[in-house]
């Protein structure tokens, strides 16, 4: 990501924490930008996602432990970048876990958000969206934390509701063609059944069953591509 490079390219950084890191996709990026040259480490509760992230990234100086973002099992000042990406609206806690990025970050430190958002979107964007917005709905009844996508101006009212001083942000795509390739369509169509599957037996059930030929009916018509995301970078205010 070349603006993260940009921004970063004259800033010392040796220690970086990327919190509800999943399989490891921001890992990547942070490792890209820092040119393999600084330690990171991955945290996420979900033991699944980590395995596949080791699995992926077996270098000595990227290592990953199990941990919610809520309760960081790190010394105050730890770390000179602290980042969360596409797992905001994945929080039980927000506030919570965005104070304990702020207390493990190095004083004059940065903290990165990076999330998906909603807004202006094109229709194949607007796919990527509905598949999101259904298995949050489902995540929800089943007592999961998932919320729906922010848009732009959310997501920065989030931060600084947080006592985040913002340094800069931009919007970019993770995906920047349209998928119209038949397999991949029919994997997200699957995704979208085997959703609808689980509210078997629910009255939502009955309720949202006409998403999924409308979602299908979508794909074919305009594709598929992942919503653009914001990256923002921040720092914590002075106390």
């Amino acid at each position: 990501m070349k603006q993260l490079q940009h921004f970063f390219k004259d800033k010392t950084v040796q220690q970086v924490l990327d919190v509800g890191c999943g399989s490891g996709d921001f890992i990547k990026v942070l490792n890209d930008t820092f040119n393999g040259q600084v330690s990171i480490t991955g945290v996420d509760p979900g033991e699944q996602w980590l395995k596949e992230a080791r699995a992926r990234f077996a270098q000595e100086h990227i290592c990953f432990s199990c941990m919610s973002g809520e309760t960081l099992a790190f010394e105050d000042a730890s770390f000179d970048v602290v980042s969360l990406s596409n797992a905001l609206h994945h929080l039980a806690d927000l506030e919570q876990a965005l104070n304990e990025m702020k207390r493990v970050v190095k004083p004059g430190g940065w903290i990165i958000i990076n999330e998906v958002s909603d807004g202006d979107l094109t229709e194949a964007q607007e796919n990527q969206k509905m598949l999101h917005h259904f298995k949050s709905f489902v995540d929800r009844l089943h007592g999961i934390p998932h919320r729906s996508t922010w848009t732009v101006d959310e997501i920065l009212d989030i931060v600084r509701q947080n006592k985040l001083e913002i340094v800069d942000s931009f919007r970019h795509l993770k995906t920047k063609q349209v998928n119209f390739e038949s397999y991949f369509l029919d994997e997200k169509s699957r995704q979208m059944e085997s959703l609808l599957e689980e509210l078997q037996g629910r009255p939502e059930y009955d309720q949202t069953k006409d998403q999924l030929p409308l979602f299908k009916e979508r794909l074919e018509q305009h594709g598929f591509q992942s919503a653009p995301q914001l990256l923002v970078i921040a720092r914590p205010k002075a106390r």
